[in-house]
């Protein structure tokens, strides 16, 4: 997620209602955090569910995990491997209409991937000091679980080239994926989703039968050198999942700070295949400290149209969202398109 300081009190757009948080989300509500929610919902290149035309081609393919960046003259969102490419890279004047160009971002993965699954998921791009793009991204290390990558590139579209050897790493943990990036104007730093869910336990989102206990999937965050490529500190835990209310599933992070000097964390909970798949956020008061305060931004049963809305990042100019969700109920499978959403801050409200 790239960095942005949004003042309280700035008009920004949103609008699903507060009371649309489930119950499972017992955390007391603090008065000094703001409510979020979204409106002008929409799938990139249709008309708006809510009636609002667009013009512009239409993408209409799979675009999971979807990241944005303003670089080189245009809007850039990058997606997990589909449509031919490791990398599928799309661009938009607006935020609201995309169009699918012929570029793969990342064609060469690095000499690390295991060579017989070269999937790219989730990758995240920002801009260092210097001016080089950074992408971060999750593959399967030969003889190992999933890493965290990084790739570097002169140009937004790339190709980006990727560094020798993965940056982050958790074989015991389950492999480390879904890795997004913030600048706070001080500091970069890093977050990443320990995968626990693979190796099994109570969640259906594995590969094998539920059984035992939920694993953790902590949301891990380290600090960086201000070249975006070099790892500080170490990392810390600042939210985990909770167990048989959201399937032991907490992933897709991405950060935000708002004007009191509060952060938001917005993150995916439950299995990405399922329809109750959703995007939710926390709060804390320091970058690196506990998040609390969890509530709802999207979910199926919003009757927006999406169903399993999850992999939310967040425009630099905290005005725009992009996210994927499916267009059938009860299809786990099926394509996980690119949409869109205005986003307002005000004080009392986020909303999209």
């Amino acid at each position: 997620m790239k960095g942005l300081l949004l003042a309280l009190g700035a008009q920004l757009a949103v609008g699903l209602p507060a009371n649309t948080q489930s119950e499972h989300l017992s955390h007391a509500k603090d008065e000094a955090f703001p409510t979020l929610t979204l409106a002008n919902i929409t799938k990139a290149g249709i008309s708006d569910i809510n009636g609002r035309s667009l013009a512009g081609p239409h993408l209409g393919v799979d675009f999971p995990d979807p990241s944005i960046i303003w670089g080189d003259g245009s809007w850039k969102t990058y997606g997990t491997s589909s449509n031919g490419k490791r990398v599928p890279v799309a661009t938009s004047s607006d935020t609201f209409s995309w169009t699918l160009t012929g570029n793969d971002a990342l064609p060469n993965p690095g000499p690390w991937v295991d060579q017989n699954d070269k999937s790219i998921w989730a990758p995240d791009v920002q801009k260092n000091d210097a001016g080089t793009y950074i992408m971060y991204y999750t593959a399967r290390r030969s003889g190992g679980t999933h890493c965290i990558g990084v790739a570097t590139s002169p140009t937004a579209l790339g190709p980006f080239t990727p560094k020798s050897a993965p940056l982050i790493c958790n074989d015991a943990g389950g492999g480390v994926i879904d890795a997004s990036g913030y600048d706070d104007g001080v500091d970069r730093w890093i977050l990443w989703k320990v995968d626990g869910n693979s190796l099994g336990g109570a969640t259906t989102c594995q590969g094998g039968a539920p059984s035992g206990a939920y694993k953790s999937t902590p949301i891990m965050i380290q600090r960086m050198a201000r070249d975006a490529l070099t790892l500080l500190d170490g990392p810390r835990k600042i939210l985990d999942n909770e167990g048989a209310s959201n399937d032991g599933v907490v992933e897709a992070p991405s950060l935000y700070k708002i004007g009191s000097g509060n952060y938001i964390l917005f993150y995916s909970a439950h299995c990405y295949s399922s329809d109750d798949y959703d995007i939710e956020y926390a709060f804390s008061s320091t970058i690196d400290g506990a998040y609390t305060n969890r509530g709802i931004l999207l979910r199926s049963v919003d009757n927006k149209g999406v169903w399993g809305p999850g992999g939310l990042d967040l425009d630099p100019n905290g005005k725009s969202v992009v996210f994927h969700g499916r267009l059938r109920a009860n299809d786990g499978g099926g394509a996980r398109q690119l949409y869109s959403a205005d986003i307002v801050i005000n004080g009392r409200s986020l909303s999209y």
